[in-house]
């Protein structure tokens, strides 16, 4: 019985162990097929971005280059000197009005972050609500708002002063300019007021510090490298901006304004590339100052972790910088609530004999002609907003926790759209898509790649400052637990960046919805976006009906991000529960 009971349990034996053995081959030999899959499917990712990026970024800059020096038989400067010699004085009126504008706009920027800091309660709500309102607006509503408002037969100027003065010049383009830079930057130095060290604020108010000493000594030399970030944007953003001198400069004309006027009166390629290329230089250089000074930055304020909502100091106490920082505030948001209170209201008036009477005449003419292009913009806008967001949680990994080889090169280069013209960067679609075996002009690819690729460098600086709160021992453990590189993405990356993804997405809608410089001569003209007639009404003298385009611009733009943030609280909840 015993020699019986030994031989099945051998029997047994050897038929588990052989079961158990073709078992963990056949997984063993699964997971070295996934692992192998994984790590194709990795690289071809990579290199998709990779491609990605070289054929929408560099490929068009490299294009304006070739173009402006390229006179269809030899290498030739001509270009360069004809620009040199004729439009010597438009580059003068950019830098002038680039510094004067950056200047004004800083020191209002800098007056509202302190304001907005020290401030809580229903003020601070309503003036944030402003704010967010400003950030979602066209860029051609300053403009728009400024002639109603100040013009020959202004609101203020005329109805209300009784004066008839000319408003087109240099000092409107810089006072548009300014106000429309201001929310940006203030939301930014904002950022940084709350991570300044609570702490040392409190150290010094126990050593008998007054609030003018914190706030001289303490507040505004950390916050200056963030100060000198944002004047270097504002005059690279003031360089850039054509549509505030063709609306009202009058004859004050710009180098951006006059790339607009070459290539839309007179289609000469060659002398736009050669003024972009002369507007590249400074924007490259203001690039490097800009990196710099925000490694600056994030060291002064590394020290400090978790974040104050108010910063305990009464400006009124602060002296002649607080009660400046007060007045200049509060100016600004009285200026943009009156400027927007303008844009919503003259939609809706109609002046008979110099007789203000409700109509909706316009509201009926913007219906009848302009649904279908709000609906293009709203479609072309949700494409880039998941597209490009996607895009920058991928390329933000690869960057910061792949480190691939090169990757500062990559950096700067995925950085230099945004710091670029916006007419530089279509110029360069038209060169580099213009022909086969690539020639996607005329079509809405070529305005979403643009698109997504403007917006890219601000989407991806969000996705990488996320990816800094991942514990990289979540990656560790995936790994020992026999996961590859997609597993680790699929699992830890994505899911972990799940915060920035809702941030993301509303800044590359709001960005897609309000766009202009860059895809200005990408559209096909059968296919114009909103932000295009809202452009053509200003241009053309249609004040009421731009003011109802824009108005519906905001709205629209105002509900898909109230709807993205309702829909990620909802899904928020849902996890927690």
């Amino acid at each position: 019985m015993n020699r019986f009971d030994s031989i099945h349990r051998d029997m047994n034996t050897n038929k588990h162990g052989n079961m158990h053995e073709d078992m963990y081959g056949k997984r063993a030999s699964k997971d070295v097929l996934f692992g192998i899959a994984g790590y194709g499917a990795d690289k071809l990712l990579l290199a998709v971005l990779l491609a990605s990026v070289f054929l929408f970024v560099f490929w068009p800059m490299l294009c304006i280059l070739i173009r402006s020096l390229w006179d269809g038989k030899s290498i030739s400067y001509d270009a360069y000197a004809s620009v040199w010699n004729q439009y010597r004085g438009n580059l003068w009126n950019s830098v002038f009005v680039g510094v004067c504008a950056s200047l004004l706009c800083t020191d209002f920027s800098t007056a509202a972050a302190l304001f907005l800091a020290t401030r809580r309660g229903a003020v601070r709500m309503l003036c944030m609500a402003l704010l967010l309102i400003t950030m979602v607006s066209p860029p051609f509503v300053s403009s728009l708002a400024y002639i109603q408002l100040y013009g020959r037969r202004g609101w203020i100027t005329y109805r209300l002063l009784g004066l008839s003065w000319d408003p087109y010049n240099c000092w409107g383009v810089i006072l548009m300019q300014s106000l429309s830079f201001v929310p940006l930057n203030a939301l930014f130095l904002g950022g940084i007021l709350t991570k300044l060290d609570g702490d040392s604020i409190r150290a010094a108010r126990d050593l008998g510090a007054s609030p003018k000493a914190i706030l001289g000594d303490i507040v505004l030399p950390l916050i200056r490298p963030g100060i000198w970030v944002a004047l270097l944007l504002s005059f690279v953003r003031s360089l850039a901006d054509f549509g505030t001198p063709v609306i009202i400069g009058g004859r004050f004309s710009t180098i951006a304004s006059e790339i607009y006027l070459q290539l839309v009166g007179y289609s000469n390629l060659e002398k736009a590339s050669a003024m972009n290329m002369v507007l590249m230089l400074p924007s490259i250089a203001a690039f490097f100052f800009y990196r710099k000074l925000m490694k600056r930055s994030d060291m002064l304020t590394e020290g400090s972790r978790g974040r104050q909502e108010t910063l305990a100091l009464s400006l009124g106490k602060c002296g002649a910088a607080g009660i400046l920082a007060n007045l200049g505030s509060i100016l600004f948001f009285f200026m943009m609530a009156l400027q927007y209170g303008c844009i919503f209201i003259s939609g809706f008036l109609k002046s008979t004999r110099g007789v203000y009477s409700f109509t909706t005449r316009y509201l009926e003419q913007m219906v009848r002609f302009d649904l279908d292009t709000m609906g293009r913009s709203v479609a072309y806008a949700l494409i880039v907003s998941l597209a490009g967001t996607l895009f920058a949680m991928l390329f933000a990994y690869y960057m910061e926790r792949r480190q691939i080889p090169g990757r500062n090169f990559l950096d700067c280069l995925v950085t230099l759209p945004y710091m670029l013209p916006g007419t530089c960067f279509g110029i360069g679609y038209i060169l580099a898509f213009n022909s086969p075996p690539l020639k996607l002009t005329g079509t809405a690819l070529i305005v979403i790649s643009n698109m997504l690729f403007k917006q890219l460098p601000t989407a991806t600086k969000i996705c990488s400052a996320t990816l800094t709160q991942v514990p990289r021992a979540q990656e560790k453990a995936v790994r020992d637990l026999g996961g590859g590189q997609l597993s680790v993405l699929k699992t830890v990356i994505l899911p972990g960046l799940r915060p920035a993804f809702l941030s993301c997405f509303v800044y590359n809608f709001s960005s897609s919805m309000t766009t202009a410089g860059a895809i200005l001569f990408l559209i096909d003209p059968g296919r114009k976006l909103a932000v295009f007639k809202l452009f053509d009404a200003v241009y053309t003298g249609d004040y009421a009906l731009a003011s109802l385009i824009a108005t519906s611009i905001i709205l629209v733009v105002l509900a898909v991000e109230g709807m993205a943030y309702l829909i990620t609280w909802k899904a928020g909840k849902r996890r927690v529960s």
